[in-house]
C-alpha cells in the first residue's frame, strides 16, 4: 500500500484528472494484477470490500468507469509517469549488467489493419503491438519501457534505449546485452559498436545472427583455436555437457580488416546424430570469452522476467495501442498511452513484489509474483472501520510467522489512507491456534 500511495503521488503531478477518475483508475490498474484479477471485464463480477479499499473506494469499481481512464491517457503524460518512476537509483553510480529485449502482445482483430511483427510464441508474423524494457538481470528488476506498433524491432531501439539508461540512470558502467534481433544487419552492429566507442563507460555484447556465410566461416576455424569446457547437464544427475570457446574477429560489410569486431564463438558439442550447436557473439568487451559468455547467458533472467509477466500478471491483456474512433479502419492510428502505461504498472508491480520477496526469508527471495500471491496476499481475514484507523485481522495461515516484521513496518511507517478520511492503516495476526495430538 505505501509504495502504491508513492505512485498515486506522481501521477497525481503527471495527470490532468480532468474527470476524476485518476486514483481508482490507477489503483485498480495496480492491485488488480497483484490479486489474479485476469481481465478488467472480470471486475463486473468482483465485489470484494477488500478490493474496494484498495482501489479506492468502498466499493468495487466499475469495469467501464476503470477502462474509460485507460483509453483515453495521452502518452506525454503516461511518458512523465514512466520517467518520474524508473529506478534509476538500481544503477546509479554502480556497475549494471542490463539486457534489452522485446515482447510481443499478439492481436487478434480483424476490423483494424494494424502493423504485424514476428510473434515468438506463435512462431509466425501477426498482427500484433511491443512493449521494449530494459532489465537488470542481476537485481531481476525492470528498469525502463518503451510502447511501439509491432512492425517496429529491437534494431530500432537498441541505440535510444541504451542512451536513455546511461542518461538518465548514470551508472558508473553498462554492460548491455541485446539478442540477435539488434543486430540484423552489419549497419546495426557497428551503431552498437559505434556507441559503445563513443561512451567509455559502456560495453556491448549481442549475439550474432548466424547467416550461412558467417557459419561456414566459423566451422572453418582451426580447432587449435577452442578452448573445451565441462559444464554440468541439463538436470541433476545428467552428464555435464562440452563447450568449447574461440576468440576470433569478423569483418563487418563495407569495412576493413582495422575494423573487425571481437567475436566470441562458442560450439556446443551434441553427442549423438544430432549437430553441434554454434552461439556466436559480438562483443566490445575485454574480458575472457568466457566470463563474456557467462555475462551474456544471464540475459536469461530477462526472458524469464516476460514469463512471469504473462502468465502471473496477465500482461498479454494490457490495452490495445490502436485508436478505436480512427476514421479509417484500414489505418489507425497508433494510440501508445495506454499500452505503455499498462505494461508499465505491471513492471512496477513485478519489482515491488519482488522487493517484498526479498523483505520475507531466504526461500522466497526469487519467488514468483504467483508464489507470493498464493501465501502472503490472497488471505482471508475481517476489516474493522473506526474513526481513527482500518484494522486488517487475518485469519491464521501457514507461514504468517515469516509476514511479522514486515508487517511491523507497515505498521511503524503509519500509512494514511486518503479515500477513507485519512485513517491509519494497521495490520494485525491472529495468533496460531495449537492443535493437540499426533
Amino acid at each position: 500500500m505505501p509504495t502504491a500511495l508513492n505512485w498515486l503521488g506522481v501521477a497525481e503531478d503527471c495527470f490532468a484528472d480532468d474527470y476524476g477518475s485518476l486514483q481508482r483508475g490507477l489503483l485498480t490498474s495496480v492491485f488488480a494484477p497483484i490479486i489474479g484479477l485476469k481481465r478488467i471485464f472480470h471486475l463486473d463480477q468482483m465485489n470484494d470490500r477488500g478490493f474496494a479499499v484498495l482501489s479506492g473506494g468502498r466499493s468495487c469499481p466499475a469495469r467501464s468507469f476503470i477502462g474509460g481512464w485507460r483509453r483515453h491517457l495521452p502518452w506525454y503524460e503516461v511518458d512523465a509517469f514512466c520517467r518520474r518512476t524508473c529506478p534509476w537509483d538500481l544503477i546509479a553510480g554502480d556497475d549494471a549488467l542490463v539486457s534489452f529485449d522485446e515482447h510481443s502482445i499478439p492481436r487478434w482483430t480483424h476490423k483494424y489493419a494494424i502493423r504485424k511483427g514476428y510473434v515468438t510464441t506463435r512462431n509466425k508474423y501477426m498482427r500484433c503491438e511491443k512493449l521494449f524494457f530494459g532489465y537488470h538481470v542481476e537485481l531481476k528488476r525492470f528498469l525502463c519501457v518503451q510502447g511501439t506498433p509491432g512492425h517496429v524491432e529491437l534494431r530500432d531501439l537498441a541505440v535510444p534505449l541504451t542512451q536513455r539508461v546511461l542518461r538518465a540512470g548514470q551508472p558508473r558502467h553498462l554492460h548491455a546485452l541485446f539478442d540477435a534481433g539488434a543486430g540484423k544487419s552489419d549497419a546495426d552492429v557497428r551503431a552498437l559498436l559505434q556507441l559503445a566507442a563513443d561512451n567509455s563507460n559502456l560495453t556491448v555484447t549481442l549475439r550474432a545472427c548466424r547467416y550461412p556465410h558467417r557459419v561456414r566461416a566459423w566451422k572453418q576455424l582451426p580447432s587449435g583455436l577452442f578452448v573445451a569446457y565441462e559444464e554440468p547437464g541439463a538436470w541433476v544427475g545428467a552428464p555435464p555437457k562440452e563447450i568449447r570457446l574461440a576468440e576470433t574477429t569478423t569483418v563487418l560489410k563495407g569495412e576493413g580488416p582495422e575494423d573487425a569486431v571481437r567475436t566470441i564463438v562458442c560450439r556446443e558439442v551434441v553427442p549423438g546424430p544430432k549437430k553441434d550447436r554454434w552461439h556466436p557473439l559480438y562483443t566490445s568487451a575485454e574480458a575472457e570469452p568466457v566470463e563474456v559468455l557467462e555475462d551474456y547467458r544471464q540475459r536469461q533472467h530477462h526472458e524469464q522476467g516476460y514469463r512471469v509477466q504473462v502468465h502471473d500478471e496477465f500482461m498479454n491483456a494490457v490495452p490495445c495501442g490502436y485508436d478505436k474512433e480512427s476514421p479509417d479502419r484500414q489505418r489507425p492510428r497508433f494510440h501508445r498511452g495506454p499500452l505503455q502505461m499498462m505494461g508499465w504498472l505491471l513492471a512496477l508491480v513485478y519489482n515491488a513484489i519482488g522487493d517484498l520477496g526479498v523483505q520475507l526469508p531466504d526461500r522466497y527471495h526469487r519467488a514468483h509474483v504467483d508464489t507470493l500471491r498464493r501465501t502472503f496476499l490472497n488471505l482471508p481475514g475481517k476489516m474493522y472501520l473506526t474513526p481513527e484507523a482500518l484494522i486488517i485481522y487475518l485469519d491464521p495461515f501457514r507461514g504468517q510467522r515469516d509476514l511479522i516484521p514486515l508487517i511491523d513496518d507497515v505498521n511503524a511507517a503509519q500509512t494514511r489512507i486518503p479515500w477513507l478520511e485519512n485513517r491509519r492503516l494497521i495490520i494485525s495476526l491472529t495468533p496460531g491456534q495449537q492443535r493437540g495430538g499426533p
